[in-house]
């Protein structure tokens, strides 16, 4: 069980950091090859502490990107509000898989968040890219293992600061 005392200092600090390379990774010419940072922190944050955030969190988030990636406001708290939703309401099985098993869950839920990210946007005018974004989500699920550990590691050195 995760020390649940005093999480937002290292929550903050998470969000924080993911924006910023967020927000260099958009602004490289290989941007679809860049994980998805805050959605890997929302997925983090949902598993590790579910009394705490939600889908209100993966709602703000979702707002959080629409806001770095100049897209219309709201387009990508939908989807991400969905994964939200399912990791809650699957968490404790989620908890109990392998990590091949937990990496297959996130891509999907990765995949979902962003085809609809993708499908409001299209639907609103912007011309869409392909399946490229494929891409960013299998970088994603395939870091999904070291950035829960190095997050983990993260918040317990933090945790042991405060």
């Amino acid at each position: 069980m995760r020390d649940q005392s005093n999480i937002w200092p290292s929550l903050l600090a998470s969000i924080v950091i993911a924006t910023l390379f967020f927000q260099a990774a958009n602004s490289v010419e290989l941007r679809v090859f860049t994980p998805r940072l805050l959605e890997l922190c929302v997925c983090y944050w949902i598993l590790s502490s579910p009394a705490t955030v939600g889908v209100f969190f993966a709602f703000t988030v979702g707002l959080l990107i629409s806001l770095v990636e100049g897209s219309f406001l709201g387009s990508a708290s939908i989807g991400l509000s969905i994964a939200g939703f399912v990791l809650l309401n699957n968490i404790f099985t989620i908890r109990q898989l392998d990590w091949v098993s937990q990496t297959t869950v996130i891509f999907l839920l990765l995949g979902i968040s962003l085809a609809l990210h993708r499908l409001i946007l299209s639907s609103l005018g912007v011309p869409s890219e392909g399946l490229n974004y494929l891409i960013s989500v299998f970088v994603s699920s395939a870091l999904w293992r070291p950035f829960n550990a190095m997050m983990d590691a993260a918040r317990f050195r933090l945790s042991q600061l405060l």
